[in-house]
């Protein structure tokens, strides 16, 4: 069996968090959406619309009934999930792709958890809107150019971020992250729920442990929190990332900046795209 891909929804999300995302990949004949695993609000796990595994790139679509649990709880949810798809359904490898907290589960549960042999190993991540260092730099106000150009170290790190620099090198190894960022045009830099620091503090925080680090910004309409995982843009951007052998990530582009001068920075591994 390939990889399983699990689409896990933020804060307050639910079935259409991740529903458009799915689509496309079906729609594009890249991947088949097998089961939908619910979460209750007392972490039992309950499987529905349950097919065959052994299709290509089979996904999984992850809902937690209570969809504002602390995130502590929803990594643990997640981990139980994990186990059991090594367990029941034989799942050796898996990728993860997550809007908001649903990216924070994700990551944390790696960071954590990776020593256990009960749970696949993790082979591809996809990061959307990430606040992996709260909402630290929220009220920054930066043109695009000079965000690029910024370092990923947050200045100001909240406690769970240290946290989780403790756990750093217990990551995986060999793992291809692709992080998906957004940042609304006239205003500070945020997404209006999430600021572009927190989001792109995470390849700080994977620094040295990943195989890669992809980077996608989104401005203007098309990079407000509740956009991003709702954009076809982003969609074509995942599939082609987890389900392509040699993606061809967009190239950078700004409004205002010329894309050439912008393609040598951070090793050609950002792309910006504007609308």
């Amino acid at each position: 069996m390939n990889a399983v891909t699990i689409f896990v929804h933020g804060f307050n999300g639910g079935v259409h968090s991740t529903r458009n995302m799915i689509s496309s990949a079906q729609h594009a004949g890249l991947a088949k959406q097998v089961m939908t695993a619910t979460i209750t609000h007392y972490g039992r796990i309950t499987i529905s619309e349950s097919k065959n595994m052994r299709v290509k790139n089979p996904i999984v679509q992850v809902l937690f009934e209570n969809n504002r649990a602390p995130e502590f709880v929803q990594i643990n949810w997640l981990h139980s999930l994990l186990i059991l798809l090594k367990r029941e359904f034989n799942v050796m490898e898996y990728n993860g792709v997550g809007h908001s907290l649903g990216s924070n589960d994700l990551v944390n549960e790696a960071l954590m958890y990776e020593d256990d042999l009960r749970v696949p190993k993790l082979k591809k991540l996809v990061t959307i809107a990430g606040p992996f260092n709260g909402l630290q730099g929220f009220l920054g106000a930066q043109p695009v150019p000079k965000i690029l150009k910024m370092d990923y170290r947050p200045v100001h790190q909240t406690k769970h971020f240290k946290r989780m620099l403790t756990y750093r090198d217990h990551f995986p190894k060999g793992v291809q992250l692709f992080n998906v960022v957004g940042k609304i045009e006239g205003h500070f830099d945020n997404d209006c729920f999430m600021s572009v620091n927190s989001a792109r503090s995470v390849k700080y925080l994977l620094h040295g442990v990943l195989k890669n680090y992809r980077e996608l910004l989104f401005t203007c309409e098309e990079g407000y929190h509740c956009s991003l995982n709702h954009n076809p843009l982003v969609f074509n951007s995942v599939n082609d990332f987890l389900w392509t052998e040699h993606p061809n990530l967009p190239n950078m582009q700004t409004r205002s900046t010329d894309a050439q001068a912008l393609e040598s920075n951070e090793n050609k591994t950002l792309a910006t795209t504007a609308v």
